[in-house]
């Protein structure tokens, strides 16, 4: 085996020759980094970056050219991180049935159900191509005509965060967005998610969908209970809404946010109903998925979702207009959905 020469050979000292070694570790060490990270230590020229730890819609970022160390730009990113993310490409399964949906945003808060009997299911819906999480809801005990009907009249799948709101640093003043991408089967007065407690004016950050039972009070003629829904937020402050006449079983991007000084709500990309009224999340129970639970403690049934859910996700602070459209907008084009409003004929 021939040997390579040795520095001496070459006419370089044994203290150089260590000294160009170690150049030539770091160099290829600062390379390898550059490879790995695709990015500089400073910034001197526009630079698009994508973070896989951001939450959605704040993964893909275009920073400019500013000098700025990049560390601290990436960790300004990462505050827009969600309290909450769940993703139907991210649960755990048992025959089939949803035991936890997982929770991909930075704190672990996820979705369980214990309860064989109240598992959502695990499919793949053909209009998407890909898995979602259908809740199932059994309303067929319930007298269309009675005004008070009883906790056994109704069941349904439904999963619940062991954890409450304010344990997500939300509270009148921080506001809070939750976005979804869904679809209704039935508008049969079924919770899409549970936030907050029932009692006085604001307490509560609900949604649900309306139905045509005499114990609802959404306002529409029992006819038209198509593509209506309400934000449940206690009394007065409730918002009544429409996602389209022609929306169900259609696919929308829900948006339900609170921003210091209103609800607001939109629909695929368009604002459909705002309410100035004030958010006192004082008073707390823990989240639930898939199942509105007014007030048991009075005999009151819960009210089960019946359709499915591709991603739900829960930001702990008020978002800037820009910032729920850029949400929309990760949603709009990962599940190929017209961000162009209600769905009507």
């Amino acid at each position: 085996m021939v040997e390579p020469p040795r520095w001496s050979e070459r006419g370089i000292s044994p203290a150089v020759g260590v000294v160009l070694m170690v150049a030539i570790v770091l160099l290829l060490a600062v390379v390898l980094a550059g490879m790995v990270l695709g990015v500089p230590d400073r910034l001197d020229e526009d630079i698009g970056i994508h973070d896989e730890d951001a939450c959605p819609g704040f993964q893909q970022t275009q920073f400019d050219a500013t000098g700025d160390d990049f560390s601290a730009l990436l960790s300004e990113l990462r505050e827009n991180n969600c309290a909450l993310w769940l993703r139907a490409d991210a649960v755990e399964t048992e025959s089939g049935a949803v035991t936890e949906w997982t929770d991909e945003g930075p704190n672990d808060f996820h979705a369980t159900q214990p309860d064989a009997s109240h598992r959502p299911e695990l499919v793949t819906d053909s209009a998407l191509g890909r898995d979602v999480v259908e809740f199932d809801a059994d309303h067929s005990g319930v007298d269309p005509s009675d005004s008070d009907p009883d906790p056994g009249d109704t069941d349904g799948d439904y999963l619940r965060i062991n954890r409450d709101v304010t344990e997500m640093g939300v509270d009148g003043d921080s506001g809070i967005v939750i976005v979804a991408t869904l679809k209704v089967e039935t508008f049969s007065r079924g919770g899409a998610w549970t936030v907050g407690e029932a009692g006085s004016p604001g307490q509560e950050f609900s949604m649900r969908t309306c139905s045509s039972y005499a114990v609802d009070q959404c306002q529409h003629p029992p006819s038209d209970v198509e593509g209506k829904w309400r934000g449940q937020h206690w009394g007065s402050a409730d918002v009544d809404f429409s996602s389209g006449s022609e929306s169900k079983d259609e696919w929308i991007v829900l948006t339900h946010m609170y921003n210091g000084e209103e609800f607001v709500i939109r629909v695929n990309g368009q604002e459909v109903a705002r309410s100035p009224d004030e958010l006192d999340l004082s008073s707390n129970r823990d989240i639930q998925v898939g199942r509105w639970e007014r007030v048991p403690s009075e005999g009151d049934p819960m009210w089960y979702f019946d359709g499915r859910m591709a991603e739900l996700t829960i930001f702990d602070r008020k978002l800037a207009t820009e910032e729920v459209e850029t949400v929309e907008e990760y949603m709009s084009n990962k599940f190929d959905i017209d961000l162009d409003g209600p769905i009507d004929s």
